[in-house]
């Protein structure tokens, strides 16, 4: 079964520096799904993306993981407090 984590900042883009953070967050996020293999986000997503972030995560086995390394990079980068996390199951792969 394949997953998405979905990370909402709706009502966060008036923050200060927040696109900065944003982007720089959304980077890190790329490289950790890159190194671990079962998940994945494009760099052109990122790039587009305004307030809201999709990973695709592979296994339903690795998305707890998942989400503990991504709250893991929203407090690096100073973001926890306007985030939020979704899962959600979108079928098979």
């Amino acid at each position: 079964m394949a997953w998405q984590i979905v990370i909402d900042f709706a009502g966060a883009e008036n923050a200060p520096s927040f696109i900065h953070k944003f982007r720089n967050f959304g980077e890190d996020l790329w490289r950790a799904c890159k190194q671990d293999g079962w998940a994945s986000i494009g760099l052109e997503d990122i790039d587009r993306a305004r307030n809201q972030l999709v990973v695709t995560v592979s296994s339903s086995r690795r998305v707890r993981r998942m989400v503990k390394l991504t709250n893991r990079l929203l407090g690096e980068h100073f973001l926890a407090q306007y985030a939020r996390i979704s899962e959600v199951n979108i079928g098979p792969k």
